[in-house]
């Protein structure tokens, strides 16, 4: 039996046509999902989407022993986080209906499978995880210390002030920060140094 689960009532339509060979419950909202978990079916299929607005489903599915795949639409940062999570495949919602069956068939046998599409997303964000994780090593003592402030939430005037160095100083060592972890803000600097165990939030 398989369960799924799409915020888009043509595109959940579809899908049940495409996996008509199954038994197929269908839901459109997160409490249709859970009752639908609660029944133990197989498998479930769901829109990345729903997922993102109820993350307990994930760890409802996992508790009640059924697999998910789920369909994507290109972000990277969060399929590599369902990874993570454990789904059992991952179908991007613009490729074919083959892949999907392929994807669903591999999930039904406890074989883990991706879009070649997500594939090539996942390993490009493993590899920039990599690179940044290598890049916390070669930070210095002062940027360190200022990455650590910036974690802290303070802005270059407030580092300024605790560090007894001008704002210029202060910009400089920020940029050097960014381009060493490949990040483009503050704040993703701070969630790789986090995820590269460099710093610890709290």
């Amino acid at each position: 039996m398989i369960a799924i689960a799409d915020a888009t009532p043509v595109y959940r339509a579809g899908l049940a046509a495409e996996l008509a060979d199954h038994e197929v419950l269908l839901a459109g909202t997160t409490a249709e999902i859970k009752e639908l978990i609660a029944r133990g079916p197989d498998l479930l299929v769901i829109d990345l989407r729903l997922v993102a607005a109820d993350e307990s489903l994930l760890t409802s599915a996992r508790e009640s022993g059924v697999a998910v795949v789920v369909s994507v639409a290109g972000d990277a940062e969060k399929v590599l986080a369902l990874v993570q999570d454990g789904v059992s495949g991952l179908w991007d919602r613009e490729g074919d209906a083959a892949e999907l069956r392929r994807i669903v068939n591999g999930a039904l046998a406890g074989a883990p499978m991706v879009s070649p599409e997500i594939g090539a997303a996942l390993m490009g964000r493993i590899a920039a995880a990599g690179e940044a994780a290598r890049g916390t090593g070669q930070l210095t003592g002062r940027e360190h210390e200022i990455l650590e402030l910036m974690a802290d939430g303070k802005g270059n005037r407030a580092i300024a002030d605790r560090l007894f160095i001008s704002e210029n100083t202060v910009r400089n060592h920020v940029r050097n920060v960014l381009d060493k972890l490949q990040a483009r803000t503050r704040t993703e600097a701070v969630v790789r140094a986090v995820r590269a165990g460099l710093i610890r939030l709290g």
